[in-house]
């Protein structure tokens, strides 16, 4: 990282940007579906709000620019002079995937912006900000400047003849009427121009490290102002809250400044506050566009106004008079002669025009307290990881030293290596929450993509998650992105039908895909669903058959014909588009999980849809395992899967077929899986009189019988990949290193169990009874 301060808040910036992009599109997903209410609303303003703010602090002038009529637009929500329809919806959907191009370019992570796609965008919410029509997004570039009375005209904009001799009119004088667009300009009332402006900060305001002080001080160097200062929320001595707010206050701002102009002052602090900002003499104003914000609109040279002479606000005598408030709280005290207190005019964005009275302001609720949290480089964390990973190893060979020496268990020495032990797997279960990661912020990049997708396919989409709140190692989720954009992508492109496909079958013209995360068996489960037409089994067995991948006379179920589309360079597309067809297909996916220690499954309905099913270890670093031999080879089986051990009797163990082991368990039968048979560790039969049986749970709910030699104990153990250090091998997910420093290969349960199906199928690899 660079040595640069400046550099290292950037860097900040864009990480917070992660996160407000996150918090936005989960807040516009919620919109979607029907969740209008408006904290919801404030939610996506505030996000944008942020993101604006930050840029302009670094000069992304495209990144502000953009944001600024995205905030628009959410300012016209808030305030209720505009429904949120599902027109605005999509349209907010979509600006909120370019605002994210704009910030991954001005973070240089990303390509170029699409000058063509963010300026149509732009259209688009000018329209709706503007009450006018949108059917349909923009189709072609739409650029925004002044350029051509054409490219005005793509923005409904309609020209207004100006003349500057109206601007020279006497210091006072109203402005000419230039229309209801323009609001900034609008007359006022007889008597002075200005702003009455009612500021009531919240507690967190303050939690911020602002300063009334300053934001008074600010509006002083726009015009004169008039301070009123309502003490009257504020509680005796006694009962005072240090870190809470309790005063109002009221400024009469005049001169020649407009509303945004005056807004701008409380531009990082408008969340943090309750602000009403009305015309002298007039009803509300709002935040509408002035001459400066018009898109189109040339650059006109006005005379500059005369300064105002406005005195330095004495900020000090205000603030004494507000501490002399707190001996007698019921007097209020105004920093200029005034008449008792009046009644802010409502205006609909402002929580104040709830009141009736700046003075019948309840206090606000204490804001509950946010977690305290810092940010570590995550190479930290990894080896943290690996630190205490070696601690593991050591205990273990520790506890193996003591074991060897024939130290009794009542030793103090036994005694302390247990008490270790116990406080390693604290300080291992610590670490390992450190790295825990709900699988969130992989599902929340997914909507996207859908869009995008169904966009260039021509389908109509609705993308259903759950779980997003399924906790997995970090390193997990970092991976889990590529393998699940891919199969999103072909679920929508091969599994999904047209709509014209889905209605003449029966089907709603709009396809389901659902992305979901649970917990199963020590391990997370991740389903990607769709309900289109299922996988054309004939078609799909063609394809493998014409390029040579099966033979012709193949004998092969429905799942092995399933599986045939995991083949390298097997795809189904018939042209190559952007979505698929050029030979990288799901066989990418299948080796991404395996490299995980994972696996995947089809599961197929014809006509109804399709589900893939992805499985891996909740965690890449440790595991409990249970310590077994098989053949002269020690092996580890993961507890979570264990539900009990046993010792088999030869009257318990039956033939289907002649050669298909089972085994009586609890009045019903499950079939024996002689492990080091299907492991290649020996050829001969098992020995039954001297085996161990230990009955598994699959993912799926069924159960197994794992025959060996015998079980050497539990413990934890370290999870070393064999894929980077060696190679993929079926039936294992992982190795170890024991307490004596040999390597134990750490068992698939579920792939293990599969071949143990396949091989008993032929009658040599019958057990011995």
């Amino acid at each position: 990282m660079s040595d640069d301060p400046f550099e290292a808040i950037k860097v900040t910036f864009f990480q917070e940007c992660s996160e407000l992009l996150a918090d936005l599109e989960a807040n516009l997903l919620a919109l979607e579906s029907g969740e209008t209410d408006i904290e919801t609303i404030n939610a996506v303003f505030r996000a944008v709000h942020s993101v604006k703010g930050g840029a302009g602090a670094f000069g992304l002038d495209d990144l502000v620019r953009f944001a600024h009529v995205f905030e628009t637009l959410m300012d016209e929500l808030r305030s209720g002079r505009k429904d949120c329809d599902d027109v605005t919806v999509k349209t907010l959907l979509r600006a909120s995937d370019v605002l994210a191009d704009h910030i991954a370019a001005a973070q240089g992570t990303g390509a170029p912006v699409d000058v063509a796609r963010s300026a149509g965008l732009v259209a688009e919410l000018e329209a709706l900000t503007h009450g006018a029509p949108v059917s349909a997004p923009a189709a072609a570039p739409v650029a925004v400047s002044a350029a051509s009375a054409a490219d005005e005209d793509d923005f409904g904009f309609t020209p207004l003849t100006i003349s500057l001799d109206d601007f020279a009119a006497a210091p006072g004088d109203a402005l000419p009427d230039l229309g209801p667009d323009l609001d900034g300009f609008a007359p006022q009332a007889d008597g002075p121009r200005g702003w009455r402006i009612v500021f009531r900060p919240h507690s967190r305001l303050y939690a911020s490290a602002n300063d009334v002080s300053l934001l008074l001080r600010e509006l002083g160097r726009l015009g004169q102002t008039s301070v009123e200062l309502d003490a009257s929320g504020l509680p005796s001595l006694d009962a005072l809250e240090p870190e809470e707010a309790h005063l109002v206050w009221t400024i009469e701002l005049t001169g020649d400044m407009n509303e945004p102009e005056v807004r701008e002052v409380f531009d990082f602090v408008e969340m943090d506050c309750d602000l009403s900002i009305t015309p002298l003499g007039g009803a509300a104003m709002t935040s509408a566009p002035v001459l400066d914000d018009l898109p189109g609109l040339p650059e006109l040279d006005l005379p500059e106004p005369a300064p105002a002479a406005a005195p330095e606000l004495d900020i000090s005598a205000l603030l004494a008079k507000a501490t002399a408030v707190v001996e007698t709280p019921a007097a209020p005290v105004a920093a200029a002669p005034a008449p008792a207190p009046v009644a802010p005019e409502p205006v609909a964005p402002a929580p104040v025009a709830a009141a009736p009275k700046a003075a019948a302001l309840a206090p606000s609720a204490p804001a509950a307290p946010a977690p305290v949290t810092i940010r570590v480089d995550l190479d930290r964390v990894d080896r943290l990881i690996n630190v205490v990973g070696e601690l593991v190893i050591q205990q273990a060979m520790l506890a193996q030293r003591v074991t060897e020496s024939g130290l009794a268990r009542s030793s103090d020495i036994a005694l302390g290596l247990e008490d270790l032990e116990l406080l390693t797997r604290d300080i291992q279960d610590s670490v390992m929450a450190i790295r825990a990661q709900p699988v969130k912020s992989v599902f929340q990049r997914m909507p996207r993509l859908v869009r995008e997708v169904g966009e260039m396919t021509g389908k109509r989409v609705r993308l259903v998650t759950s779980g997003e709140d399924t906790e997995v190692d970090k390193t997990v989720v970092e991976r889990l992105a590529e393998p699940i954009t891919h199969m999103l992508r072909n679920a929508i492109d091969h599994g999904l039908e047209s709509p014209e496909e889905r209605e003449a079958a029966g089907k709603p013209a709009e396809g389901t895909v659902r992305l979901a995360a649970l917990h199963r068996s020590g391990r997370i489960v991740i389903e990607i669903a769709d309900d289109g037409k299922g996988i054309n089994r004939t078609r799909v067995r063609g394809i493998a058959v014409a390029r040579g991948l099966i033979a012709e006379d193949a004998v092969l179920t429905d799942d092995e014909v399933d599986n045939l589309i995991f083949l390298p360079g097997f795809s189904t597309a018939e042209t190559i588009t952007d979505v698929s067809g050029r030979g990288v297909g799901m066989d990418v996916v299948k080796r991404s999980i395996q490299a995980l220690g994972g696996r995947i499954s089809i599961s197929s309905v014809p006509g109804k849809g399709s589900t893939f099913t992805l499985s891996l270890p909740l965690t890449l670093a440790v595991l409990d395992g249970m310590v077994v031999a098989a053949a002269e080879q020690t092996l580890v089986a993961p507890l979570s899967a264990i539900v009990e051990s046993l010792t088999p009797q030869a009257e318990d163990i039956h033939y289907v077929g002649g050669h298909d082991a089972v085994i009586r368990f609890r009045d019903a039968f499950v079939p024996l899986v002689d492990v080091a048979r299907v492991m290649d560790f020996r050829d001969g039969a098992a020995d039954l009189a001297n085996g161990v049986v230990m009955i598994v749970e699959t993912e799926s709910g069924a159960r197994a019988a794992l025959l060996v030699d015998a079980i050497n104990g539990q413990r934890q153990v370290v999870i070393k990949s064999l894929e980077t250090n060696y190679r993929h091998v079926d039936g294992v997910s992982a190795a170890t290193i024991l307490g004596d420093g040999s390597v134990a290969l750490i068992l698939d349960i579920d792939a293990l169990v599969t071949a143990g199906r396949r091989k008993s199928n032929r009658p040599e690899l019958k057990m011995a009874s």
